[in-house]
């Protein structure tokens, strides 16, 4: 095992992994930085390239000023900044948060105070996502750290963050943004002069503020989340959120069913139960039914694609399903326009619809492009804890061992990795 250096720097240790990966790329040309990395916190007897970083980091001043602000040791930070009152201005890298950003994601008021008192700006943004130190507190959901961020001169509008969600978007729009915390935020930051917008009212099921938002203006429910988003429209990011009534809202006001995201891809990617998508799907079904009564009276085949399928198969539509797959077989072909339907009901967890598919020819081992990743049906199965449909899979000869070309996991690491015990059990007896 190696030792650090008496002064070690992160740069310089970056450095040397970039050269590790050369190093490695010469017999494993796959190998990424990350590998490099991990080899080299090895060789100076850390876990991870993480805590590798952690430790050089306290040992720099910058390093020991944000590891008192990240943990609440506002007896610790007074000192370093009584003997270094220059660092109040610190910024850490690589997004160059402020000690203000720090302090304030982790709901640590007493230092929030200490550093305003002496003089850090509350509306400095960070150049990560381009926000406040009040984004990251509402969104942690710090009512308390709001409020006095607000109290100092604090923007509650927030917006030109790099996910356009302003503050009140960063408040109910995130991931465990669910709870009454957030939605007390919310409420305060209306009542400083905010304003809902299409993606916060989503959030909250609001109806009243969905349908005053698009009355002011319809093109609101084309409008587009950041490519951090992947470009999606709010009844993309209403299905994803499972806001069933907000969903109906949408269809109801005119939200086109058949949208895709800046990928690509469908409305029908982010359902992962059978029924949170059904409005849209009926709407993409009154579709299909009408080219299907075109066909008959024309004495025709059916020109059918993807989500005519989808839709079919997603309300139980076995008819419309049949009759699309006999006039186009081509749907359900190795490549054909029908690829992706089996990892859609997959995904969903729609057990009568994925052995539909199967008892009908569709390939239980295609790869298909989910997002950014080439997966396999059993992949979006196993992630969404869908044990029913990866027993279906199974049964039809899906092959947990195959690997998506983004993370070179099979179908069992997606399934540790989500914390799907009892799915990871079922493929390894595989």
């Amino acid at each position: 095992m190696s030792e650090l250096p008496e002064k070690p720097d992160l740069d310089w240790l970056r450095k040397q992994a970039k050269r590790s990966l050369a190093e490695l790329r010469k017999t494993n040309p796959a190998a990424k930085l990350a590998e490099a990395q991990f080899e080299m916190a090895k060789q100076y007897g850390f876990p991870s390239w993480r805590a590798l970083k952690a430790h050089v980091d306290s040992l720099t001043l910058d390093g020991q000023l944000f590891e008192a602000a990240k943990t609440g040791d506002i007896a610790r930070l007074t000192s370093l900044l009584d003997e270094h009152p220059e660092k109040l201005q610190a910024r850490s890298k690589p997004y160059e948060w402020t000690l203000l950003h720090q302090a304030a994601e982790k709901g640590h008021l007493a230092i929030v105070d200490l550093l305003l008192k002496r003089g850090l700006d509350p509306n400095t943004r960070e150049k990560g996502d381009d926000t406040y130190a009040m984004h990251w507190a509402a969104a942690a959901g710090h009512l308390d750290v709001v409020r006095r961020l607000a109290a100092a001169g604090g923007d509650v509008i927030g917006e030109g963050d790099d996910h356009g969600l302003g503050l009140i978007g960063w408040a109910t729009g995130w991931d465990g943004c669910d709870d009454e915390a957030h939605k007390s935020i919310a409420d305060f930051l209306i009542s400083r002069g905010a304003r809902h917008n299409i993606i916060s009212a989503i959030s909250l099921n609001s109806a009243d503020e969905v349908r005053k938002l698009v009355a002011a203006d319809p093109s609101v429910l084309q409008s587009r989340m950041s490519r951090n988003e992947n470009n999606r429209t709010p009844l993309h990011y209403a299905v994803m959120k499972e806001r069933p009534q907000m969903v109906a809202l949408l269809v109801e006001l005119g939200a086109d069913p058949l949208a895709v995201d800046g990928m690509g891809q469908p409305i029908a990617i982010q359902a992962t139960t059978p029924d949170i998508d059904r409005p849209v799907m009926e709407k993409i079904r009154a579709l299909t039914s009408a080219e299907l009564l075109s066909a008959e009276r024309g004495s025709r085949r059916v020109r059918g694609g993807l989500l005519d399928l989808v839709a079919s198969l997603a309300l139980g539509d076995w008819d419309a399903a049949t009759r699309l797959v006999r006039d186009s077989p081509e749907l359900l072909a190795p490549n054909g326009p029908g690829k992706g339907a089996l990892h859609l009901m997959a995904k969903r967890g729609a057990v009568s619809a994925v052995k539909w598919l199967l008892d009908h020819g569709a390939d239980p081992n295609a790869l298909w492009a989910h997002w950014d990743a080439d997966v396999t049906a059993l992949h979006l199965a196993a992630w969404h804890d869908h044990a029913d449909v990866v027993r279906s899979l199974l049964a039809a000869g899906a092959d947990p061992t195959i690997k998506d070309n983004r993370h070179d996991a099979d179908a069992i690491g997606w399934a540790e990795f989500f914390g799907r015990a009892e799915i990871a059990e079922i493929l390894k007896k595989r």
